[in-house]
């Protein structure tokens, strides 16, 4: 059982999913009620508390067992700590590895201390997964906010504008719009936005597409060639296009002709359906 002192410690290890600073505080509870010096937890990614390089041996220590300093003299590597100055307990978890380490330079730990550690190892494994599940799911979202941002796209819903509009929106010096009936588009400034079935709103910003040589390193295109499909890409007309680049109008239309082959696409709306639903799009 989980003995009431214990309480302030499970609330704690509640906080570390969201806040890993929380870790410190739940070690130094912990190291406080059982009079240690030292509360060192490691993980796979992170160590908390008393930042000590964690031990060798710790990685060949069964799981779900408390270990004293005795047992782990025994044990010790020819780089580890010296376990015979003071006393020490260690608990591992498994699936995600993690080790618990307290120590005391005088003094010993009680058996009552074991059995506390014994019972609050699954709750502090458990607190380790949902941190790291936590993380790995607040990467993700970073990255796809990276790339809406990079596309250019938002959206507003009931709740307001998501991270990427408010971007889009302090970008372009706009307050967020009027409602826009789904269907209907309204135009503000270097930002448009578009009425969705659903009520919402989605916001596009004008994007540009990559240099040159990133397209022609994608498509296998020639340097003048990848010039020409990023003019038609951003929506210019083939003799705009031309013009623009110094190419007489035979020319350009030769080199249209060798991108649509090369890209397999049948003329300019297909090469830009190629070019912004691609990752070339994000850069």
């Amino acid at each position: 059982m989980i003995a009431r002192d214990d309480s302030d410690i499970l609330l704690a290890l509640g906080e570390t999913a969201r806040d890993t600073a929380a870790w410190d505080r739940v070690l130094l509870q912990l190291r406080d009620q059982m009079q240690a010096a030292r509360a060192t937890l490691y993980t796979e990614r992170a160590v908390f508390g008393d930042t000590l390089p964690c031990p060798t041996c710790f990685g060949a220590l069964r799981p779900n067992r408390v270990y004293s300093a005795e047992e782990l003299v025994d044990r010790a590597g020819p780089f580890d700590p010296d376990f015979t100055e003071g006393d020490a307990r260690v608990v591992v978890a498994q699936k995600p590895w993690a080790a618990l380490w307290l120590h005391k330079p005088r003094g010993s730990f009680r058996a009552a201390d074991s059995a506390r550690l014994s019972a609050l190892m699954p709750h502090i494994a458990q607190a380790v997964v949902l941190g790291q599940e936590r993380a790995a799911m607040a990467q993700a979202l970073n990255g796809a906010q990276a790339l809406l941002w990079r596309a250019g796209l938002g959206q507003i819903g009931p709740d307001g504008p998501d991270a990427t509009a408010t971007r889009l929106l302090a970008e372009a010096g706009h307050a967020i719009p009027t409602a826009v009936a789904p269907g209907a588009m309204q135009a503000l400034g270097g930002i448009t936005a578009y009425g969705l079935p659903d009520g919402d709103m989605l916001l596009r910003a004008k994007r540009d597409l990559p240099a040159p040589e990133r397209i022609a390193s994608a498509l296998g295109l020639t340097l003048s060639e990848a010039r020409l499909a990023r003019a038609l890409g951003q929506g210019s007309a083939l003799t705009e296009a031309s013009a623009a680049l110094g190419l007489t109008r035979e020319t350009g239309r030769s080199y249209a002709k060798q991108i649509y082959a090369k890209t397999g696409v049948a003329g300019q709306s297909g090469l830009v359906r190629l070019l912004w639903c691609s990752a070339l799009a994000f850069g």
